[in-house]
């Protein structure tokens, strides 16, 4: 908004009340004021699904990227202490837990150190729509490769092998654990699997 202001005498400023024309303000009129409103109403609606979309890809890379770390944590722990550390997946509860295994139990014992239980972000589920994982390898019904859902690191900081599946509503993410390193990596699938990170 403007105002127009003349000097009445020195150091006085006051407005005057303009009119556009006989009998006429200046403004917006509501028909004008319903256009803007509307015109903003479609922009809304064309741009909300595709930032739903994107809300939901990020979602699920920051989901890949918080289990990656947590892998990556477990592994450091039992090179650090010299224990076994576990990580477990209940993929129908859509969680995951570790724990440091020192009487080698393969189970969470009192007095054992345990970082979660974790769950998987609104959304978000353990499995892949992929027709195949990214090795070529069987996808399983539960996104879990590892053997009893079960990845075990040594303190000599190797594990066994597999691959966690998660799934979004647009997004398919498989995280692999290499045995000898402890290292994951990230994978996307779209019409095929390529290496994120």
């Amino acid at each position: 908004m403007y105002c127009d202001c003349v000097i009445e005498g020195p150091g006085e400023v006051g407005s005057q009340n303009r009119r556009t024309g006989p009998g006429k303000r200046a403004g917006i009129t509501l028909a004008e004021l319903l256009v803007v409103i509307a015109i903003i109403g479609i922009v809304a609606a064309v741009a909300l699904p595709g930032l739903g979309a994107f809300a939901s890809r990020k979602t699920i890379v920051h989901q890949a990227d918080q289990m990656g770390a947590l892998l990556h944590q477990a592994r450091e722990r039992a090179l650090r202490q010299g224990v076994p550390w576990r990580v477990v997946f209940s993929p129908g509860q859509s969680q995951w837990v570790c724990f440091g295994d020192s009487n080698r139990s393969m189970q969470s014992d009192p007095g054992e150190q345990r970082l979660g239980p974790f769950f998987l972000a609104r959304g978000i589920v353990f499995g892949c729509r992929a027709p195949e994982g990214p090795n070529r390898s069987v996808i399983p019904g539960d996104g879990i490769s590892f053997m009893a859902n079960r990845v075990s690191f040594s303190p000599m900081g190797g594990c066994n092998a597999g691959t966690i599946y998660l799934q979004s509503q647009d997004r398919n993410l498989a995280l692999r654990v290499l045995p000898a390193s402890g290292t994951v990596q990230v994978y996307a699938y779209h019409q095929s699997w390529s290496l994120l990170r």
